[in-house]
């Protein structure tokens, strides 16, 4: 079972990681599987363990307006917060290209919980570094213009897992311009508006038959957002 591939698993001592991993089961999701649901009863956690892929969380509405929430690749957990409250999903996990899981019983995994210090730590850490995410949106919708929102959206995902290209920092997943309006809850039509106006100016290069996102020029990104 791959746990050392998860940061979080792989610094618990051998004892708990073994109980965790004596538990997990390896899963090989196709493209386009719903991992859960939101409102879900929440059974499992999960770890992304493999593949060029990864699994994006969000929301969609009763009119099919939708909300990206997160993006998950190789290394992270998802699924944490309905095991520790043991209440519903809080949102909507859906695969995106190949990517293998490890899920593990939400039982198993709050056991090791209640017994592992360093698991309650790197939980808390991660639960934390996603807290000061969700309240920079919240802060952004609040009071920033659609294009800081967006500017500031593209550089996270650029500088969490870009690839560094002669052209600039390209963005790791493939980006259409429905799913960055899902990222602000906003229309392509003004995703397309600010995106033509950033590649007019040399800010970005998008490639729109691939959904390759490059950021040419991530000083003046950085300096758009202030």
């Amino acid at each position: 079972m791959s746990l050392a591939t998860v940061p979080m698993l792989a610094a618990l001592p051998q004892l708990y990681r073994d109980r965790l991993a004596r538990w997990a089961t390896e899963l090989a999701p196709p493209d386009g599987t719903q991992v859960f649901t939101q409102l879900d009863p929440a059974d499992a956690i999960f770890a992304i363990v493999g593949g060029d892929g990864h699994v994006r969380a969000g929301s969609v509405d009763s009119h099919g307006k939708s909300l990206m929430v997160e993006v998950f690749r190789q290394g992270d957990i998802f699924g944490e917060v309905g095991v520790i409250d043991g209440d519903y999903r809080t949102a909507t996990a859906v695969v995106h290209g190949r990517v293998r899981l490890i899920r593990i019983p939400a039982a198993i995994f709050l056991e090791v919980l209640s017994q592992c210090p360093e698991l309650g730590l790197g939980l808390t850490r991660l639960l934390t570094n996603r807290l000061r995410r969700t309240y920079s949106l919240l802060q952004d919708a609040s009071f920033e213009t659609l294009e800081v929102r967006l500017a500031r959206q593209v550089l996270y995902l650029a500088e969490r897992e870009g690839r560094q290209t002669e052209q600039g920092l390209r963005v790791a997943i493939r980006l259409r311009q429905g799913d960055l309006a899902d990222l602000l809850g906003t229309t392509s039509r003004s995703i397309i508006t600010i995106l033509n106006s950033w590649r007019a100016t040399g800010l970005v290069a998008y490639d729109t038959e691939r959904a390759f996102l490059t950021l040419r020029d991530q000083a003046a990104l950085r300096a758009l957002i202030g």
